[in-house]
């Protein structure tokens, strides 16, 4: 005889949350305000992990998942939602984790953006390899979840996957394989991550008689204390990508955002009814805001910590022909102490899912720019850094929702304040 449970709401994660008998429930694949029959998976001290066996009051918003590999990848998390369900699960996510976290109560959100596709929006992958097999590991397991397809990254990568699959059988102790796609340029670049190194030689020959011309560099990395090293690397190790007015060069080594169908609608969004003097911007990357942002003020210094993307920023101003930006190589707290003492108008914040550091959310309460935009990829270290933020002065004027990775439980928001 199964247990029943009833689901409250989805919460950070993917889990359906629910209650018996004094016992919480996480469950995967639920929806909320069903009562299912569930499958432990694991008893916790504080909680039971479980999986829905059976539904026995659905949700309006159930269907069934579109991808054969749903439930056994460990991909994706709400594919058993429609699209329209997903974004109300994901705007109760970021309002209940700015109440609970935060302590900010907001009746809600200020707007929601919806990714324009729900599939094939992806246009960077990374694949796992073990055992001569290519694909994607089960949720919350090393165990590989082979694939032939994957509905989320663009029709174009999928149509590499025959190659990447001769590719793994020739290249020994890969681990992971990377593919960026460019859109607008219709090429690859693919890094080989693998425990051992390889010889530019073999990498040579694998790029010429097994991957078609598309695929314009490929790379030979290790994993170091989970950060990639490059070894080596054959062809051009970047391409081009158009965000409405703007062309950027993105180096291979480089962060750029995965959602190619919001190139132009998220930087437009964040950049929205803004003017100021002096713009200071964080985690800067390639420069996918800093460009937008350019033409609101009247001089913005750009940083960040990764040395590829501040070169592409550097030559990608030039190439847009910005004469009001300047980049620096150096971390978010280096630039906050730099530019210590400083008339900031407008602080512009795109930080890891890590959030803020103590002391940069210290630095920034001290410095007191005018305004703030944070950019945030995790409810719950948003809610935090508001929570620091609004202690030191600031008083919180929108907060929207963008939706950059549909069928995932990944939460995205753009939050604007005000200092008092």
């Amino acid at each position: 005889m199964g247990l029943d449970v009833f689901i409250k709401k989805v919460v950070y994660g993917g889990y359906g949350l629910g209650e018996d008998r004094g016992r919480k429930f996480l469950v995967r694949y639920a929806a909320p305000k069903e009562l299912v029959e569930v499958e432990v998976l694991k008893e916790k001290k504080d909680y039971v992990e479980a999986t829905v066996k059976n539904v026995k009051i659905g949700s309006a918003w159930r269907r069934t998942a579109p991808c054969k590999y749903y439930t056994h990848c460990g991909g994706c998390q709400l594919q058993h939602l429609d699209y329209e369900g997903q974004l109300k699960v994901k705007e109760e996510i970021l309002l209940e984790s700015l109440e609970r976290i935060g302590k900010i109560k907001v009746k809600s959100i200020d707007g929601v953006l919806g990714s324009k596709k729900e599939f094939g929006y992806r246009i960077k992958v990374q694949f796992k390899v073990r055992d001569g097999g290519l694909g994607f590991f089960a949720w919350g397991t090393n165990e590989l979840v082979p694939i032939e397809e994957c509905l989320l990254v663009h029709p174009k990568i999928n149509q590499l996957i025959p190659a990447l699959k001769e590719l793994v059988k020739s290249v020994k102790d890969l681990q992971e394989l990377h593919v960026t796609y460019s859109p607008d340029e219709d090429e690859f670049l693919l890094k080989l991550i693998t425990v051992s190194p390889m010889e530019t030689e073999k990498l040579r020959r694998l790029k010429e008689h097994i991957l078609p011309k598309e695929v314009v560099c490929l790379g030979n990395y290790t994993s170091l204390r989970g950060k990639l090293i490059k070894r080596v690397a054959i062809g051009r190790e970047f391409s081009f990508f158009r965000l409405g007015k703007f062309r950027l060069r993105v180096s291979n080594d480089s962060f750029f955002q995965i959602n190619h169908t919001l190139y132009e609608d998220f930087p437009k969004l964040v950049v929205e009814g803004e003017r100021a003097k002096r713009v200071l911007e964080l985690h800067s990357g390639v420069g996918f805001f800093s460009f937008w942002m350019a033409q609101c003020c009247e001089y913005l210094f750009g940083s960040d910590a990764n040395q590829s993307a501040v070169k592409d920023a550097v030559y990608n101003a030039k190439l847009n022909q910005i004469s009001n930006v300047s980049f620096a190589h150096e971390r978010a707290f280096e630039t906050l102490k730099n530019h210590a003492g400083e008339a900031i108008d407008l602080l512009v914040l795109d930080p890891p899912r890590e959030g803020l550091s103590e002391g940069e959310a210290k630095l920034i309460v001290q410095n007191k720019p005018k305004r703030i935009i944070y950019v945030s990829c995790n409810p719950t270290t948003l809610a935090r850094d508001l929570k620091v933020l609004a202690s030191g002065g600031y008083k919180i004027e929108t907060i929207r929702l963008v939706d950059n990775f549909p069928q995932t439980y990944h939460v995205e928001a753009i939050a604007k304040l005000k200092l008092l």
